[in-house]
């Protein structure tokens, strides 16, 4: 089974520091933790990540950063990684940002700065867990979908052909 990886994103690199000390130290073999310090470094890790078979299960972005807010990445992210479970991390927000991440990016949580290290790390595993089951019932209905067609290949029909 692959390691599931946490991209934590925030412009300050104290915050990116602790997230990776506090989810690494804890979560251990359970995660790679990844960080980037903008969205767009973010968007481009998950491209990468993406160009190696490999999709990010949970992001945990600040709010308030420079040139991307952190509602637009969970958006974008939404948008192109629908699978990756989104979490906002900020110690300020306007109730538009939130609104909007939770309605257009699916936001799984919304945490405050400064974190508690205990509530940080089971949102993170919370999350982790609603992503793996996710992905395990895609998995399954994939299988099911070939194992259809198979037998409808040699039955020589289709589900809605009578």
């Amino acid at each position: 089974m692959h390691s599931n990886i946490v991209l934590c994103v925030d412009d300050d690199s104290t915050v990116l520091a602790a997230l990776r000390i506090v989810l690494g130290k804890i979560l251990g073999s359970e995660v790679i933790v990844e960080i980037a310090s903008s969205g767009k470094e973010a968007l481009l890790l998950c491209a990468e990540l993406e160009a190696e078979g490999r999709e990010v299960s949970v992001v945990v972005s600040d709010f308030l950063m420079p040139q991307m807010r952190g509602d637009e990445l969970l958006v974008r992210i939404h948008q192109q990684y629908p699978n990756t479970v989104n979490i906002m991390l900020t110690g300020q927000s306007d109730l538009e940002g939130v609104k909007r991440a939770i309605n257009q990016a699916n936001l799984y949580r919304f945490l405050e700065k400064p974190f508690n290290n205990a509530d940080l790390v089971l949102t993170v595993r919370s999350a982790l867990k609603s992503y793996n089951q996710h992905r395990e019932q895609i998995e399954k209905i994939d299988t099911l979908q070939r194992r259809i067609a198979e037998l409808e290949a040699k039955l020589g029909v289709g589900v809605g052909d009578q």
